[in-house]
């Protein structure tokens, strides 16, 4: 899909993307409050690349087989997205792993589970989401054994190509057939907003910019 992701990273935000599939009719595209930005700034935004777990009790005798297959396999602008149905055996993503991703492009990673080596991520500036911290390795614990697959987080189902959306507010998952739309409304939304702004620190009442630009 083509669209000027450097452009709307910067009039995009969680809130407004809510906002628009709320109004669509989609009210439940938003993931749990304590999925949160625990590296990175502003916002992330980019293409799903959703991958399959599968919970071992041991490790094997070569490690990250399926893992390095799906950093291989991912991606500019894609957002790297680790569902676990909030198992939380281990850290999902770590520094080394945003390493390999940041100079692919690759837009962040994101997780219902918690992730490691946050000071160092912080530190290069890559985006990722997830629940927590722990220094739990991923090696022995589970196996990637699928990507770019369908995942599910929080009853939310997430195909590869849906567009995330994420910030400080949280995250939202725009499905792919709604992405022209939203993008459309959020920049409409975005005008309004603006326009309110302006309006009321120029003195007009609160209820009569909303009823001449819609938004509040």
């Amino acid at each position: 899909m083509n669209l000027d992701l450097p452009h709307l990273r910067q009039i995009f935000s969680a809130a407004l993307a809510s906002d628009c599939l709320d109004h669509l009719g989609y009210r439940k595209q938003v993931l749990g409050s304590d999925i949160s930005m625990i590296s990175g700034s502003g916002v992330m935004m980019g293409f799903a690349f959703p991958v399959e777990l599968e919970v071992v009790h041991a490790a094997p005798e070569v490690p990250y087989v399926g893992l390095l297959q799906a950093l291989d396999a991912v991606g500019k602008d894609h957002v790297y997205v680790t569902p676990t149905n909030r198992l939380g055996h281990a850290s999902l993503w770590g520094e080394l792993l945003s390493t390999a991703c940041k100079f692919k492009g690759v837009a962040g990673a994101l997780t219902d589970g918690p992730v490691r080596d946050v000071t160092r991520m912080r530190e290069m500036g890559f985006n990722v989401f997830g629940t927590g911290t722990s220094p739990l390795d991923i090696n022995g614990r589970y196996e990637v054994i699928a990507h770019n697959v369908v995942g599910v987080i929080d009853g939310v189902r997430i195909n590869p190509g849906d567009l995330i959306v994420a910030d400080v507010d949280g995250v939202v998952v725009v499905p792919t057939k709604l992405i022209d739309e939203v993008v459309k409304r959020v920049e409409e939304k975005n005008s309004g907003e603006s326009q309110f702004r302006k309006a009321v620190k120029e003195g007009m009442s609160p209820s009569a910019a909303f009823a001449k630009y819609g938004v509040l």
